[in-house]
C-alpha cells in the first residue's frame, strides 16, 4: 500500500527539488523594457508540452518566451518587439479561453506579427479566426500557420494510437518549414476553405458548444482525482488557473478550468480522470497519458504554475 507523501516530497522525488523555493516569485514578463530589446519575442500557452516545443523551436537561442498563463496577470501589458508571435494548441478548431482574454486586455507593437498553432485532427477554421482577433485589437497579422502534432483531447483519442500514426514521423518538417518562413518574415494566413467552415459548423451544432469559448468551464465539471491519487500536489502546480488544491491528502478540482487536460496528462500515478460530458464519450484509454518528448514536467510548472509566480 503507498503511503501518502507531501508535495515538497513528491517535488524532490522528481527531480524537481526545490523548484519552489528557486522559481523567483516575479512574473516570467520582468518588464516592459525587457522586451524594447527582444528582436523576437514569443507567448506560448501549453499543456503537454507541444506548443512550448514548437515556441523553443521558432524562437531557437535568442527569442525570448513568455507564458501567457503567466503574462495574463501583468498589470501592465504592453509588448514591444521587433517580432512578436503566439503559438498555442487548438481548441475546438479556435484559441484557447486563456489566449483569447491575453490578446484582448493586451497591447503589441512588431513590425511583423505571427501565430502559430499545434492540432491534433483539425485546424478549420482557426487562422481567420485569429486574423479577426487580432484586427479586434488593431493588429495585422504577417503570418499564421497550423502544425498536426499527437490529438491529446483524450475523450476522441487514445494516445497510445496517436504515437503510432505516420503523422507523427511528419512533425520535425513541419516545424522546419514554419521556422523557415517566419525567419524569412514571410507574409502568408493558411486559408480557410468552406469545407473547413462546415466542418466547423457542425461540429458546433452537434456539441452545442459556446462558439468563442467552447472549453471554458468549472474544473469540478471535468475532472476529478481517483482512488490513486497520493496527494503530491504536482496538479496544483500545473493548473493554469491554479484549480486545485490538496485537502486531507488528496488532490480536489474546484475553479475555472481551461480543458487543457495538463493535470490528467501529466498527473505521476494516472490519478486524475475525465467526467464523461455527453455527448462526448469516456476516455477510450485511461492509462495512455502524454508529454512531449523534448519537454519536461518541471518545464510546464514553471511555465503553468500560479503558486510559483
Amino acid at each position: 500500500m503507498s503511503h501518502p507523501i507531501n508535495r515538497r516530497e513528491a517535488l524532490k522525488v522528481m527531480g524537481l527539488g526545490m523548484l519552489s523555493t528557486c522559481v523567483p516569485a516575479l512574473p516570467a514578463y520582468a518588464s516592459a523594457k525587457k522586451a524594447k530589446k527582444a528582436k523576437r519575442l514569443i507567448f506560448y500557452f501549453s499543456a503537454t508540452g507541444n506548443s512550448l516545443y514548437v515556441a523553443r523551436q521558432i524562437g531557437g537561442k535568442d527569442a525570448t518566451l513568455l507564458s501567457i498563463s503567466q503574462e495574463i496577470h501583468n498589470e501592465n501589458p504592453v509588448y514591444e518587439a521587433e517580432e512578436i508571435g503566439f503559438v498555442n494548441p487548438v481548441y475546438c478548431f479556435i484559441p484557447p479561453t486563456i489566449v483569447q482574454e491575453f490578446i484582448a486586455r493586451s497591447t503589441f507593437k512588431a513590425d511583423y506579427l505571427f501565430a502559430v498553432a499545434t492540432f491534433g485532427a483539425h485546424s478549420t477554421i482557426y487562422p481567420e479566426f485569429f486574423d479577426n482577433l487580432a484586427r479586434e485589437r488593431g493588429m495585422k497579422m504577417n503570418y499564421i500557420s497550423c502544425i498536426q502534432m499527437v490529438d491529446t483531447y483524450l475523450p476522441y483519442f487514445d494516445i497510445e494510437r496517436e504515437l503510432a500514426d505516420p503523422k507523427i514521423q511528419r512533425i520535425p518538417e513541419a516545424v522546419a518549414a514554419v521556422v523557415a518562413a517566419i525567419n524569412s518574415r514571410q507574409n502568408y494566413i493558411l486559408p480557410v476553405t468552406q469545407q473547413d467552415r462546415m466542418l466547423c459548423d457542425g461540429y458546433y451544432r452537434g456539441s452545442g458548444r459556446d462558439r468563442k469559448h467552447p472549453t471554458k468551464t468549472r474544473s469540478e465539471k471535468i475532472v476529478f482525482s481517483t482512488d490513486a491519487c497520493i496527494g503530491c500536489g504536482i496538479c496544483t502546480t500545473l493548473c493554469p488557473h491554479g484549480s486545485w488544491k490538496v485537502v486531507d491528502g488528496k488532490s480536489v478540482a474546484q475553479g475555472e478550468c481551461e480543458n487543457c487536460l495538463s493535470c490528467v496528462h501529466n498527473c505521476p500515478q494516472k490519478a486524475i480522470s475525465i467526467i464523461p460530458t455527453p455527448p462526448e464519450p469516456e476516455e477510450p484509454n485511461r492509462n495512455a497519458r502524454y508529454r512531449n518528448s523534448h519537454v519536461t514536467l518541471a518545464d510546464l510548472i514553471k511555465s503553468n504554475s500560479q503558486i510559483l509566480r
